[in-house]
């Protein structure tokens, strides 16, 4: 039996475990003890994701759809009907969704497949578009497209706030860190409209009600310059346009933050004075489903950024990445206005440099997220090439039903595939070599530990055949030379290679000749430019209930229910939770107040009707004292419990972390 050392490939946190191989199977994983992140610990995903690579619902053959049914190909035939229905269409009718979930060597060669043989701008990520808002507000700000503080350094921050984030559930291994913190006495704050298991573990819990968190934030900031907790050495010496920022302190009257948030605003004062008095802080909020705001995220940056808190040890802005290599994706240039290491396609100097690299047709016009074009009722979407992933299937299956050609390239039998014309199979990523990037932009190595299936391809390889087969010939032998490639282009990569990530577990980006070993976190010292305080609106629209539909249902993430489920649903613990989630509610769930309970007429587990403007749905009560009266909460993305409800209310949930469905509840 060996024991190889690899990277969990759930969330963003990439903590480190072995796997145990015999006869060619994963039959246990272990945490890996030595590891900076996971520190010997996994949670229930990561002690189960041997029962997900060894799953008998792979996709082991090539498919092409005749006569309406799929129906085994060659990778020779399934290629050529893609490339073939690509040719029909203009750059602006096709597009590429790319994964979060696949390697970083798979995302840079789909991204450098879409721009140089299938001729489209048209690539993005199906992710949670709140993270893209991070890194454009800390890119602008300072510089760096990533996050700005490090897990390692969790336990040497005074002060942490979590906002937007139930982080003990979604990535509970920097909840743990989190937690450890607070018990060695950091002070530990969490603001959000629920009461998740981080606020039971918190010093302070500020329960805001939906859509309110800007205004708390900009209530801090006002505390810190009003009460001279402002750190104004730092932002003399080191930041520019904060006095741009503080005209909006003129806009908020005490009176109204009370009101609108629900927190008095002496709680507020308190936070914010916490805050100042600690050497180091951090913040760590959600990428969410949709993710907070750029707004939103702008404030909590102009926060830390007027209290010093950033460029030190223990110290950072910290957007968490729900999903593994979402950080990285974008890293790779998986989006339409991107290229590697968050450059622009519109920058003609990294235009030049790409096209001369690839030696190719390289497009460099404008394009757009494949999610904004199935949103487009004038669509001119009409081919779409789809990587690895399922949860966006839930919102956009009609949509997609409609275009005249659809390719899905994956591992794992899922919803897509029944859409999809073409159907090309690939290794999972124990079957083949890869880097994944986590959320603290730590680049790791996962080495092949098993054979994929006899004739399945690596997704390298086969971005290649489609390349070659196109005409274009690329000159790659293996995972390695690809990630030469891309530490060529990308200055943040420069010093990544194989060779140095095989010695150690991972390094942070930027790696390059100032930083052989990395960076842990955004330091001040290396920086040669001013910070940019971000620029922020002053318009603070508060979701409302109205007077027949007097509660705000919330949508969101647990442990057990990770986006649509198609990747649980085949690891048997987090299965076995689901499945008893079901048995107590088997048409589904809310969770709301006993007060609600009560003036509705029902109790835990009785049948209610949820009615909103735009639908209805028939679950069960789950009465609970993490919401208030006035709100509610239902676990998003659960195929089988609300999607048909949630999909009339898209647009809605498209808004952000802090949208909310006005509902009201009826016994049945």
């Amino acid at each position: 039996m060996n024991q190889i050392p690899g990277i969990c490939t759930f969330c963003g946190t990439g903590c480190g475990h072995i796997v145990s191989v015999k006869d060619s199977a994963i039959s246990q994983v272990f945490p890996s003890r030595n590891h900076p992140v996971s520190k010997g610990r996994l949670c229930v995903r990561g002690w189960n994701i041997h029962e997900l690579l060894n799953t008998p619902e792979r996709i082991t053959k090539p498919m092409v759809r005749k006569n309406g049914s799929l129906v085994e190909s060659s990778y020779d035939e399934a290629i050529s009907a893609l490339l073939e229905n690509f040719k029909k269409h203009s750059p602006s009718a096709a597009a590429v969704l790319g994964s979060p979930r696949s390697s970083n060597e798979e995302g840079y060669l789909l991204m450098k497949l879409a721009r140089s043989v299938l001729g489209t701008g048209n690539i993005s990520l199906d992710s949670e578009s709140g993270h893209r808002n991070s890194l454009n507000v800390l890119h602008e700000g300072t510089g760096m497209a990533g996050m700005l503080g490090s897990i390692e350094e969790i336990g040497k921050a005074e002060f942490i706030l979590v906002l937007g984030i139930d982080i003990t559930r979604q990535n509970p291994i920097i909840g743990s860190e989190i937690h450890m913190a607070a018990r060695s006495g950091a002070t530990v704050v969490t603001m959000d409209s629920r009461r998740t298991q981080m606020a039971r573990l918190s010093s302070r819990f500020l329960q805001i009600k939906p859509g309110t968190s800007k205004l708390a934030l900009l209530a801090m900031a006002r505390t810190l310059a009003e009460e001279n907790l402002a750190d104004r050495a730092f932002i003399d010496g080191h930041t520019e346009g904060y006095r741009e920022f503080t005209r909006a302190f003129e806009l908020m009257a005490e009176t109204e933050v009370e009101q609108k948030t629900g927190v008095s605003i002496n709680e507020i004062r308190t936070t914010a004075r916490k805050l100042a008095a600690a050497k180091s802080a951090m913040v760590f909020f959600s990428s969410g489903i949709s993710g907070l705001d750029a707004d939103t995220i702008g404030y909590i940056y102009n926060l830390f950024l007027m209290a010093g808190q950033i460029g030190r040890e223990g110290c950072g802005v910290n957007p968490v990445a729900g999903l593994n290599n979402l950080q990285g994706g974008y890293d790779m240039g998986v989006a339409p206005d991107l290229l590697t290491g968050f450059q622009k396609v519109s920058d003609p100097g990294a235009a030049k440099k790409f096209a001369d690299a690839w030696g190719a047709g390289f497009y460099d016009g404008p394009g757009r997220p494949v999610y904004d074009l199935l949103a487009d009722p004038s669509t001119p979407l009409r081919a779409l090439l789809v990587a690895d992933h399922d949860e966006g299937i839930i919102k956009y299956a009609e949509q997609i039903q409609k275009l005249d050609f659809v390719a899905y390239t994956g591992a794992f039998k899922n919803p897509f595939t029944e859409l999809a014309h073409v159907v090309l199979p690939i290794a999972s990523y124990i079957e083949t070599d890869g880097t994944y990037t986590n959320t603290e932009r730590r680049v790791q190595l996962s080495k092949q530990k098993t054979e994929p299936p006899r004739g399945v391809l690596p997704g390298w390889r086969l971005c290649g055949e489609i390349a070659g087969k196109a005409g274009t010939a690329w000159r790659y032998g293996s995972p390695s030379d690809v990630m030469d490639e891309i530490a060529k282009l990308t200055p943040a990569y420069a010093g990544i290679s194989y060779a140095k990530l095989q010695a150690r577990f991972g390094i942070q980006w930027p790696c390059d000749a100032e930083n052989p070993d990395g960076t842990r976190r955004f330091d001040l010292a290396r920086v040669g430019r001013k910070l940019k305080f971000a620029t922020v609106t002053d318009i603070f629209e508060v979701p409302a209930a109205k007077e027949d539909f007097p509660i705000l249902l919330m949508a969101g993430k647990a442990q057990h229910f990770w986006h649509q489920n198609n990747l649980m649903k085949k690891t048997h613990i987090p299965m076995r939770e689901y499945n008893a989630t079901l048995m107590d509610y088997p048409e589904g769930y809310i969770e709301i107040s006993g007060a609600a309970a009560k003036k509705a007429g029902v109790r835990d587990r009785w049948p209610i009707k949820v009615v909103s403007p735009h639908g209805e749905m028939r679950v069960a009560a789950r009465v609970s004292e993490d919401v208030s009266d006035d709100t509610a909460y239902a676990p998003y993305f659960v195929q089988d419990m609300i999607t048909r409800f949630l999909l009339g209310h898209t647009e809605t949930l498209r808004q952000g972390e802090d949208a909310t469905i006005p509902i009201r509840i009826e016994k049945v």
